[in-house]
């Protein structure tokens, strides 16, 4: 015991020498745990001096404090463990007091050591109190695990302390329960993992709380608190307890700077203390990593083993007795000689926990079966696979193919697919399968809006997306509708694996996920899915957020980068998970409708098969014009199956009149109407007929309108049963700045149906302006022609990216017939200088085409005709101007 300060110094003045002497020790570079201990010393010289000097004032006391009351150190400062500004935490255990001396003194004592400078948390209990209390509350139990008698009748204390085991003997599994939900819900405030950008050292995952924890849990389950105790009674391994001890060093010294630093109780790391201490600790940039990303990289290397070590000894203590978990072997079954699955868990069968632990293909296995049972792993089965696989361990397991394919196979659970992913890369399994997330590991996102280091901010991202199962909503219905679900939440893993490094994270990535689809042998075409979902992981959130999309222009921009509805789709879940993933409450209502009004408008531009107000509003008009119908009419039939494009582009009145004309029609005969849009200012076209009325009708009717000098600027084509054509174009007459007079509407009609039977391809004039400038050259990307064999059951969807010119439509459409292929429906859209033709096709038989070969042949047959000519023209749909 310290003799206390000498009695001609005021104890304001000792705690001010106390602070003076506790930051002289940590500017000479003193180990954290000295220093917070040198700080509990010098609290007790100031404690006990002031405690001396009331009892002593107290008439006819001092023999009563001396046998009846002891004055106790609990809590941190109990352990010894105390920052220069910690609270001080106090306990007077006393036996009967019938005159109230305890009350007294104990309230000066508050006084004095309030009026010294220090913050106190004091109470006064007898025994009985103490062990009622402790009884009933965790936090009061945890923090009296470990005391220290610094005055008085140590008597006392000892029948507390003995009270107190015999209560942790007892009450084992309650205490437990108690201590780790209490611990839960304070974590839970402070954030939900050990990853957080700007953590508190004390609070958060993996702080110095957890540290607590663990001696806490010791103290119930094992009788003592010392690391080295649990490592003889097997509890911890040699290699956790070393790790809680380094960690705990750390963690003191960083703590001990802050309060330091800012002259009170501070205990979160923020960016700007962040900065101060690693460029006091001389850390600066090297291989590309800023010196602050250096010292939280160690920092998260702690607690991230704090938190691991922290949750074994939970689930240790949560295990059945020995007598249950032999029960339980017997009733759970085997699965490949190495596994017991249920009834409470997945485990290692007796004598193979190593087996497991030293092959990978095997712990993926493991987290594999917790995944399909939705079981916890057994804490001896996961502890043997920490041992064998950490992050320092030395393992020359080979990654071999079944490894790759078993991870891979994970990604059809999406259910559970974040927590097998963590517990993969808690041991270090994640960057032996994927070496690029070594190099994330703990990586600070060194900025004001990430909450996440990289690594923990992609698990969260594969987790955001895969709640999108059981959402509601728009995105709910896009995540059902995506086929490749194993391309996006693998994009999600690896999207941002690119930061670190002076390049753009994003070229940088897309190099990572080539490499990761050559290690995993992905098909060519989900290979080049995923570099581009990893390429472009940023670009809807920048023109959904920060474009006006209102603007034709930059939607079909970003059309043209993503191609097809499928990407379209995964790309949409992709950033809402992204964004979702940055931190809580960064995915909002408003972002979700900025998104979605980009998603359609898209979605609109690529297929015309997008859900719109209008398609809804025109359903129900048709169904009550159709009220009094009889369900086999052939009109009935027909409005039972438009395409939602043709609904959503048609009046009710509109289509019940055509759906008459087509019913009524003869079997070589043909309808073509021509009706002036005045609120559009362009000439709408129909034109119905059969199949079987001649081959190649799409082409013959896009050729007779080019030949027209007519611009096509849409057209939508629909199949309907019994093999009726149904064909709508919009197109802008440039002979005619208003409504064209009914002569040259009936010249065009004329000319589709001549067209349709005539055996000649159409002439393309061009319309001469002498007067009319020359179009400015300018930059022309190459043309684009994807396929998109996802998106749809029964046919292929072509798009076609392209510059404009005359006949062009003409050309994909007759070459497509020339291919054998058949146009079930199409999309086309003509904006400024750029075509985006989207054709839903099958082959003859009306199949869907597959075949990686043919769809090559028919790209090759395609990029012949869709390059402009070098003399300017008009559009590909039309005449120049």
């Amino acid at each position: 015991m310290t003799p206390g300060i000498p009695p001609d110094i005021a104890p304001s003045a000792a705690v001010a020498d106390l602070r003076r002497r506790v930051a002289a020790q940590h500017a000479s570079g003193g180990p954290g745990m000295q220093t917070s201990a040198l700080a509990s010393d010098l609290t007790d010289d100031v404690v006990v001096a002031v405690w001396r000097q009331i009892v002593a004032a107290v008439p006819a006391a001092p023999g009563f404090f001396g046998h009846a009351v002891a004055l106790v150190a609990h809590g941190g400062y109990g352990r010894r463990e105390m920052a220069p500004y910690s609270d001080v935490d106090l306990m007077i255990l006393h036996a009967a007091d019938p005159q109230g001396r305890v009350a007294e003194a104990a309230r000066r004592l508050l006084q004095s050591l309030f009026d010294a400078g220090l913050e106190v948390g004091q109470s006064v209990r007898t025994v009985n109190e103490a062990c009622r209390l402790a009884g009933e509350d965790a936090t009061i139990f945890s923090t009296l695990c470990e005391c220290r008698l610094l005055a008085g009748n140590g008597d006392l204390l000892a029948r507390l302390e003995s009270r107190l085991q015999g209560l942790a003997r007892r009450k084992t599994r309650r205490l437990a329960t108690r201590l780790i939900a209490a611990r839960r819900e304070e974590a839970e405030k402070f954030g939900e993992t050990t990853a957080l950008l700007q953590p508190n050292v004390k609070r958060s995952p993996g702080g110095l709380r957890d540290l607590q924890l663990v001696r806490w849990l010791g103290r119930v389950g094992w009788g003592t608190t010392s690391f080295d105790d649990l490592v003889h009674m097997g509890a911890l391994s040699k290699r956790d307890a070393e790790g809680l001890r380094d960690a705990s060093e750390f963690l003191w010294r960083v703590r001990n700077d802050l309060h330091l630093a800012a002259g009170r109780a501070a205990d979160d790391l923020t960016r700007d203390e962040q900065v101060r201490i690693a460029a006091a600790r001389g850390l600066g940039e090297q291989a590309g990593l800023l010196g602050v990303e250096r010292f939280m990289r160690d920092y998260f290397g702690h607690t991230g083993k704090v938190a691991a070590v922290a949750d074994t000894l939970v689930h240790r203590l949560r295990r059945p007795p020995a007598v249950q978990r032999f029960v339980a072997s017997l009733a759970g079954h085997r699965v490949a000689g190495l596994f017991r699955v249920g009834p409470a868990d997945v485990a290692a069968l007796p004598g193979k926990a190593q087996a497991i632990a030293g092959r990978p293909a095997s712990v993926i296995h493991l987290v594999e079966l917790a995944m399909l049972y939705d079981l916890p792993i057994a804490a001896d089965t996961w502890q043997a696979v920490r041992e064998a696989n950490g992050v320092a361990a030395d393992t020359d397991a080979p990654i071999d193919a079944e490894t790759l394919a078993r991870f891979l196979g994970l990604f059809g659970h999406p259910g559970r697919l974040g927590a097998a992913l963590r517990r993969l890369h808690e041991v270090g399994l994640l960057e032996r399968l994927i070496p690029q997330f070594a190099h994330a590991r703990h990586l600070l996102q060194f900025n004001n809006y990430h909450k996440y280091t990289v690594d923990e901010h992609c698990i969260v991202a594969v987790e955001q997306a895969s709640a999108l199962a059981a959402a509601e909503g728009w995105l709910g219905a896009v995540w059902q509708q995506v086929n490749r679900k194993r391309t996006l939440l693998l994009a999600l893993l690896i999207h941002d694996l690119g930061k670190g490094f002076i390049e753009d994270h994003s070229a940088v990535g897309a190099r990572i996920a080539r490499d990761v689809a050559a290690r995993f042998e992905l098909p060519a075409d989900e290979a080049e899915t995923l570099e581009f979902l990893v390429l472009k992981h940023l670009s809807m959130a920048h023109v959904a957020f920060r474009r006006d999309v209102g603007d034709p222009s930059i939607v079909i921009g970003f059309a043209r980068d993503v191609g097809s509805p499928e990407v379209l789709r995964l790309l949409t879940l992709l950033t809402a998970a992204d964004v979702a993933a940055v931190g809580p409450g960064t995915w909002n209502k408003w972002k979700s409708d900025l998104l979605a009004d980009l998603y359609f408008r898209t979605l609109a531009v690529l297929d015309g098969e997008s859900p719109s107000a209008a398609a809804e509003r025109h359903g129900a008009g048709l169904t009550g014009l159709l009220a009094d119908v009889a369900a086999d009419d052939p009109v009935a039939v027909l409005a039972r199956e438009l395409p939602r494009a043709y609904l959503r582009d048609t009046g009710p009145q509109q289509i019940v009149e055509e759906l008459r004309q087509l019913t009524r029609l003869p079997e070589k005969g043909i309808v073509v109407s021509t009706r002036w849009q005045p609120e559009r200012s362009t000439v709408a076209i129909t034109v119905g007929t059969r199949e079987s009325l001649a081959p190649g009708i799409f082409h013959r009717v896009t050729g007779a309108i080019t030949s027209q000098r007519l611009e096509i600027l849409a057209a939508d084509i629909n199949t309907l049963p019994g093999g009726l054509v149904l064909d709508h174009f919009a197109v802008h007459d440039p002979d005619y700045a208003a409504e064209p007079p009914p002569d040259r509407l009936a010249d065009i009609a004329a000319a589709i149906r001549e067209a349709v039977k005539a055996d000649e391809p159409p002439s393309f004039t061009r319309r001469w302006n002498p007067f009319a400038p020359l179009p400015a050259p300018g930059p022309r990307q190459p043309a684009r022609i994807l396929f998109d064999t996802s998106s749809s059951d029964g046919t292929t969807i072509l798009e076609i990216f392209a510059h404009d010119f005359a006949g062009l439509l003409y050309a994909i459409a007759k070459t497509l017939f020339a291919a054998g292929v058949s146009v079930r429906a199409a999309k086309i859209g003509t904006y400024l200088d750029q075509v985006v033709d989207a054709f839903h096709v099958t082959d003859q038989s009306g199949r869907k085409i597959t075949d990686p070969v043919r769809l090559e042949q028919l790209r090759r047959m395609l990029e012949e005709v869709v390059q402009p000519p070098d003399r300017p023209g008009a559009g590909p749909h039309g005449p120049a101007g």
